[in-house]
């Protein structure tokens, strides 16, 4: 099920019910969860562990590697919520649900590069004892001794009176989320205030376009779009940064990456040595390596 603007499922509510601990978790140790490391051929991430029954999309790995976190929708509800590995003493331990995005309807979670953020699409009403919106909006909360605190709606500029979704803060504190028609905004941190969001140039925003993702070294810029001549529906596509610190024209990445499914929900591992990626409900990663194909 494609992931990128997933509006029409606001008029639905979900619990976490059905997302209860594995008591048979296995053992596992080491980075990635103990995940042999891919080649340049996308593989699925973390068979029968992460990547299993319904959908799992949105995976965001913390800088240090000791925390996953990711969106999912399984079966038999299809309830929604985010889920969260962590690590300790190299030993892995999971899945938990992170309760705060079980109340409404959370989708796209994106952690900040120093882990400590986490940036997410709501229903949640600004009162307490509000209902539902109508329109999401995006919020974070933040992660104080190793515990997510409590949910903040990231309000003007960035949120208004529209949809706002697929929020990311680049390393070079650049905020990046999606309006409609499917369209890339970016804002800039100044003096500690969000300016007013500027819609990115043609070279990026042509056709359909959602869930923006900088890579660590800030040298390029992969999303999803459905725009024509792609290989299948949605497709993963990629800009580099010109000498002035424009974003160029953006390509199509090609079979490497692409197929006639859809390649949505892309985000880079810390290290900027791979890439994950969503495909037909599950999570795949590569080696970051196949960008090089697809450089000017």
């Amino acid at each position: 099920m494609q992931k990128s603007l997933r509006i029409t499922i606001l008029i639905v509510l979900w619990s976490a019910s059905s997302f209860s601990q594995q008591s048979d978790f296995p053992v596992l140790q080491g980075p990635y969860l103990g995940q042999k490391m891919p080649g340049r051929t996308p593989e699925i991430f973390a068979p029968g562990i992460v990547s299993k029954d319904g959908d799992q999309g949105e995976i965001n790995i913390a800088p240090d590697l000791a925390e996953i976190i990711y969106w999912e929708r399984k079966p038999p509800e299809y309830q929604n919520a985010f889920v969260r590995f962590f690590r300790d003493r190299n030993q892995w331990y999971g899945p938990e649900v992170l309760t705060f995005s079980t109340e409404y309807i959370c989708m796209e979670p994106s952690l900040s590069p120093d882990g400590k953020t986490l940036f997410y699409v709501t229903n949640k009403p600004e009162q307490e004892d509000g209902k539902p919106e109508q329109k999401p909006d995006i919020w974070f909360v933040k992660k104080t001794e190793g515990k997510w605190g409590n949910p903040t709606n990231m309000g003007s500029p960035i949120n208004t009176d529209d949809v706002e979704v697929q929020p990311f803060l680049s390393a070079e504190n650049r905020f990046y989320f999606c309006m409609p028609p499917a369209v890339i905004y970016a804002s800039d941190l100044m003096n500690g205030q969000w300016q007013k969001p500027v819609k990115l140039s043609k070279n990026i925003n042509l056709g359909r376009v959602s869930s923006p993702r900088v890579s660590p070294d800030m040298t390029c810029l992969i999303f999803h779009s459905d725009r024509a001549g792609g290989v299948g529906g949605y497709d993963l596509y990629i800009s580099f940064k010109d000498q002035s610190g424009e974003w160029m024209e953006s390509k199509n990445m090609g079979p490497a990456i692409n197929t006639t499914q859809d390649e949505c929900d892309p985000s880079f591992s810390p290290d900027g040595k791979y890439i994950f990626f969503s495909r037909d409900g599950d999570i795949y990663w590569v080696k970051a390596t196949v960008i090089g194909e697809s450089r000017p």
